[in-house]
């Protein structure tokens, strides 16, 4: 049986998909975080990453992950995975003008996977904790739900303990994620910084929208999905 379930695990593992919820393939709804692999011109070294696709030709991430790829182009060539039949690469990529958050301008449209949405009202102290999922793309996708962090306009924080953090090195873009209860697009809060910190995209949302108006695509910006009603 052990022999069994260590195949089991390595098939999840060189699929990419979730680790939670195989038996229902909730990893489907979660394929709009993509994996990054920058290849280095000079060192021939490869950076990787997690990237949230938030419309067909356009992505985030975080500023320390696309920093190289947004200084200097050319010598950095990017390549995002979303699932094992949608790779793409990078064509440019803008960093916000705070926080630690990037916005990527692919080089064709992902056209089989569902963006996610972004949370158009900025989590701040007054709305205590929320509940999210964390999403991140290190050795394939993976979700983890049942988080909860406190916002503070700009950035957001996971409220548990360092040890309970289930991000790892590769997560960094990836997204903190409100799921909605009605089977709608997820909703992204925030992008992985590290360290249980995420930049929340809405502090920024007027230089999101500007880069994109230059194309014929727009992000989708939305309220915060009402949790579930408990039975009484």
């Amino acid at each position: 049986m052990k022999t069994i379930g260590n195949i089991l695990l390595a098939s999840l593992l060189i699929g990419g998909m979730s680790f939670e919820g195989m038996a229902a393939n909730e990893g489907a709804s979660f394929r709009y975080c993509g994996g990054w692999r920058g290849y280095h011109t000079d060192s021939k070294r490869i950076g990787t990453g997690s990237v949230i696709l938030i419309a067909p030709s356009w992505a985030l991430t975080a500023t320390h992950v696309a920093r190289a790829k947004a200084l200097t182009p050319n010598k950095r060539r990017v390549e995002l995975r979303f699932g094992p039949d949608n790779t793409v690469r990078v064509e440019k990529a803008f960093l916000a003008p705070k926080g630690d958050l990037a916005l990527l301008h692919l080089q064709r449209p992902i056209k089989k996977v569902q963006p996610a949405s972004l949370l158009k009202n900025a989590l701040t102290e007054k709305d205590g904790v929320v509940p999210f999922t964390l999403v991140g793309h290190s050795g394939g996708l993976h979700f983890h739900r049942d988080r909860r962090a406190k916002g503070t306009g700009l950035h957001a924080k996971h409220i548990t303990k360092k040890a309970d953090n289930p991000g790892k090195a590769g997560d960094s873009g990836g997204g903190w994620v409100i799921e909605d209860p009605k089977g709608k697009a997820h909703v992204l809060l925030g992008i992985i910084h590290g360290g249980g910190r995420a930049t929340q995209p809405v502090a920024v949302r007027k230089w999101i929208d500007g880069i994109m108006a230059k194309s014929d695509e727009k992000a989708t910006w939305v309220d915060r999905p009402k949790p579930p009603k408990r039975k009484k």
